[in-house]
């Protein structure tokens, strides 16, 4: 008597191979995904098979290796690619995220709860963010993925769901990780779904080591790491706020920046938000930085009225900062 196997999760990565493989037979459209759906594109045999034959080519038994190897076929490629007679690159099936929708559904089908938990893990350490569904009559595949409203916390949230009580030992798994492979900015610039998991696990340290090297000024323009301080100010700054505010702060000493581009409302609500971010933690630059700026730009009357405001408030509660007409 052969054991019923019975699916996990939300049953998405299915209803996506199904919807593929309908599209290109028939007319079919299903708002939920069943088990008997499944069964609808392969037999559990099939669907085991499968999940052998992808989980070696994608080295998914183990999220160290998975991440190893998708990295080093990412950076393959990209050498490749240089080479006036590279062999192309086998395509995957229009999948949402490839062959590794084709194992997630498998995962799924065979309630293979470790394996999705992989998977969703290695999606976040990989930044493969999700496409996203719009309430539209033009199908998915017809939008370009760049420019779509994209939810970074998706895989975080799924996985998290997922894991119940394993979900500590997870995130340490997911940091560990993606330290190893994903530290260099040279070869991962911001990856949106790792921060989302660093900034809903308050993991302050992990944070800054994330922020401090893509900040570096090898790596990237001195308004690019400020974008960054300022999306990840709240966790770092809860161990690191001084070498935070460190970043912050050193765009309002370049002329050039973008920040201090003109006198309009929107970029000085910027400035003055920096300064007002960076002020618990270290007050006398912030206050230097305002007598700095009053003096600079003495012609930008709406930098020098806010600044003023500032200065005023500052004074409240400390002595030593002037306001120089």
């Amino acid at each position: 008597m052969s054991r019923r196997i019975c699916h996990i999760g939300d049953g998405e990565a299915g209803h996506a191979v199904l919807e593929y493989v309908w599209s290109s037979f028939a007319r079919y459209h299903s708002s939920d995904m069943r088990e008997s759906d499944y069964r609808l594109i392969m037999d559990d045999r099939q669907w085991a098979t499968v999940c052998d034959l992808l989980q070696g080519y994608l080295a998914m038994d183990d999220l160290d290796n998975a991440v190893r190897v998708f990295r080093d076929r990412r950076m393959q490629e990209l050498a490749d690619s240089c080479l006036p007679d590279a062999e192309p690159t086998p395509a995957p099936p229009g999948l949402p995220q490839g062959w590794w929708t084709l194992l997630e559904a498998a995962y799924e089908r065979l309630g293979n709860e470790n394996g999705l938990r992989r998977i969703y893990a290695c999606y976040i350490v990989t930044d493969r963010l999700p496409w996203s569904r719009k309430a539209s009559d033009v199908p998915d595949s017809e939008v370009p993925r760049h420019g779509r409203e994209i939810d970074h916390d998706y895989y975080v949230r799924k996985l998290k769901t997922l894991s119940g009580e394993h979900w500590p030992e997870d995130v340490r798994r997911i940091v560990r990780v993606h330290q190893r492979y994903y530290r260099d900015p040279m070869f991962a610039g911001r990856q949106l779904s790792y921060e989302e998991l660093l900034r809903s696990e308050r993991l302050s340290d992990a944070a800054w080591r994330y922020c401090k090297v893509r900040s570096h000024p090898r790596y990237s323009l001195l308004d690019d790491a400020a974008e960054l301080m300022e999306d990840m100010f709240d966790v770092v700054a809860e161990q690191h706020a001084e070498e935070a505010c460190n970043i912050l702060l050193v765009p309002l000493r370049d002329a050039d920046s973008s920040i201090l581009k003109n006198d309009s409302p929107e970029l000085v609500a910027q400035v003055i938000e920096v300064l007002r971010k960076c002020q618990p933690y270290v007050a006398d630059r912030v206050c230097a930085e305002c007598e700095r700026l009053y003096g600079m730009y003495r012609h930008r009357q709406r930098l020098r009225g806010e600044l003023k405001k500032l200065m005023g408030e500052l004074t409240s509660g400390a002595t030593g900062v002037r306001v120089k007409e």
